[in-house]
C-alpha cells in the first residue's frame, strides 16, 4: 500500500503514531518504575495492587462515552476535543508526578502515597477513554492509517521499558547471607537517574505526541489522508463484496474483548507467576521482549490486513492453547514443569511470547473488518478493548488476591522442587 504514498502521507503516518504514545505511556510507566518506587513508598510491593484497582476505576470514563452513544443516538461523539483533553491533563498530571511521586499521608495511622494514587487515578481515566477516543478518530483516516493504532501500541510498552532498561531499572544481585543459614538475599543495583527524571522523560514523550496532534489538526500535512466521499463509498462497496453479517459484526467484537481481556488484563496480572520460577533473568527478558511482538504484530498487520474468519478463528484458538499453558504453569508456581533447566527456560519464552502473537494478530484483523462494516465500527472496537481489559483484570485479581490460587517464586529464592 506504501507505493501509492506520499511524503506527507508517511508525515501523517508518523505522526498518527506519535499522537497513540499518550493513550497508556504514562500508566505502563509507573508500573515500569515500580521496583524504584517501592523502595521508598510505605505499600512497598502492595502497591502494584492498589495501583491495578486505580486503573480499573478509570474505566468510569468509557462507561459515560458508551450511556452518551446509547442514550444520545442521534447526536455524535466529536472524538477531537475529548483526545484534547486526554492528552493535556496527561502532560499536567505527568508534569506533577514529578516533584510529587513520593509525597505520603498518613490515613488512620498508616502512611499512603496519596499523591501518586491519586494522579495515577486520573491517568487511568484518560488512558482507558482514550481506548475508545483515539480508535474512534481514526475512522476520519483513510483505511490504510488503521494499523499506526498497533504501531502505537507497541510503543506505549516499549519506551517506557526503554527508559527503565537506560535507568537500571530492576537490576538485581544475588549474594550470600552473612549470617550462615545457607540462603540467599537480593540486592538492587544503584540506578543511572532518579524517579523524578524518570517521570521527566515521560513528560517529554506525552508533549511530543501532543505536538503531533496538533499538527495533524491544525495543518494541511494529513489532508491527503482523510476519507473523502469516494473512499467511504469505496469501503461500502468492500463491505458489500465480503458482507459481515450482524452476527459475525458481533462475534468479532466479542473476540476483540476476548483476546484484550487476555492481552491486557489477565497475562500481565500473571506474568510473575509465569515467568518467575524460572529465574529473574527468564522473567526480565520475558518483560522486556515481550512489548517487540506487538510491533512484529504490526508488521504482520501491514504484510496482511485481513485473514478469512475460518483462520482468524484457527489463531485466537491456538492463542487460547498457549495462554492455556500459561495458566498451567502459573498455578503449578512455584514449581512448574522444567524448572531451573535450559529446556524448561526456552519453552517458557517461546509460549510466552506465542501468546502476544497468536492474540495479538487477530485483533488487528478484526479492526480492519469492523471498520469496513460500520462507521461506528472503530467506536465499538475501543469499547470492547477496554471491556477486555476491565474483565481480564478482575478475573486476575480474583485468582490472585480473594482466592490466592497463585504462589510466586521471589528473585534469588533457593527452592527443591
Amino acid at each position: 500500500m506504501f507505493q501509492r504514498w506520499n511524503l506527507r502521507q508517511y508525515i501523517t503516518y508518523l505522526l498518527i503514531t506519535l499522537v497513540f504514545l499518550s493513550s497508556w505511556t504514562d500508566v505502563n510507566g509507573i508500573y515500569a518504575q515500580l521496583p524504584q518506587i517501592i523502595l521508598t513508598q510505605p505499600e512497598s510491593w502492595k502497591l502494584g495492587a492498589y495501583l491495578a484497582l486505580i486503573t480499573n476505576l478509570g474505566n468510569i470514563g468509557p462507561l459515560s462515552l458508551v450511556l452518551f452513544k446509547c442514550l444520545c443516538r442521534q447526536r455524535t461523539i466529536n472524538p477531537v476535543p475529548i483526545n484534547y483533553i486526554v492528552i493535556v491533563i496527561g502532560m499536567l498530571a505527568c508534569f506533577l508526578m514529578i516533584f510529587f511521586w513520593s509525597y505520603t499521608t498518613t490515613i488512620g495511622n498508616e502512611k499512603h502515597s496519596t499523591a501518586l494514587l491519586t494522579l495515577a487515578f486520573f491517568l487511568s481515566l484518560l488512558d482507558c477513554t482514550s481506548s475508545i477516543s483515539f480508535a474512534d478518530y481514526m475512522h476520519r483516516f483513510q483505511k490504510e492509517f488503521t494499523s499506526a493504532i498497533f504501531l502505537g501500541e507497541s510503543l506505549i510498552s516499549i519506551l517506557p521499558s526503554l527508559l527503565a532498561i537506560a535507568q537500571g531499572n530492576g537490576q538485581i544481585h544475588c549474594i550470600q547471607s552473612i549470617n550462615n543459614t545457607n540462603t540467599t538475599e537480593v540486592v538492587y543495583e544503584t540506578a543511572r537517574f532518579s524517579v523524578s527524571i524518570y517521570f521527566l522523560c515521560l513528560f517529554l514523550l506525552l508533549t511530543i505526541s501532543f505536538i503531533a496532534f496538533i499538527l495533524l489538526q491544525w495543518t494541511s500535512i494529513a489532508q491527503s489522508s482523510y476519507q473523502i466521499k469516494s473512499d467511504i463509498s469505496n469501503e461500502s462497496n468492500e463491505s458489500v463484496k465480503k458482507p459481515l453479517t450482524h452476527l459475525s459484526y458481533v462475534f468479532l467484537l466479542l473476540g476483540c474483548a476476548y483476546t484484550s481481556s487476555v492481552l491486557f488484563g489477565m497475562i500481565l496480572s500473571i506474568s510473575t507467576y509465569v515467568l518467575m520460577p524460572y529465574g529473574h533473568r527468564i522473567f526480565y527478558l520475558g518483560t522486556i521482549i515481550s512489548p517487540w511482538m506487538l510491533t512484529l504484530i504490526w508488521i504482520f498487520g501491514m504484510i496482511k490486513p485481513l485473514l478469512s474468519k475460518r483462520y482468524l478463528l484457527i489463531s485466537i484458538i491456538l492463542g487460547s492453547l498457549v495462554f492455556a499453558f500459561d495458566l498451567f504453569v502459573s498455578f503449578r508456581s512455584p514449581c512448574p514443569p522444567w524448572v531451573d533447566t535450559t529446556k524448561g527456560n526456552v519453552l517458557i519464552l517461546f509460549v510466552w511470547l506465542s501468546t502476544y502473537i497468536f492474540l495479538g494478530y487477530p485483533r488487528l484483523v478484526i479492526a480492519n473488518y469492523v471498520r469496513v462494516h460500520s462507521t461506528n465500527g472503530m467506536f465499538w472496537y475501543g469499547v470492547n478493548v477496554q471491556l477486555g481489559a476491565l474483565t481480564g483484570s478482575v478475573i486476575a485479581y480474583l485468582l490472585i488476591e480473594t482466592f490466592g490460587l497463585f504462589h510466586e517464586r521471589k528473585a534469588c529464592e533457593q527452592m527443591i522442587c
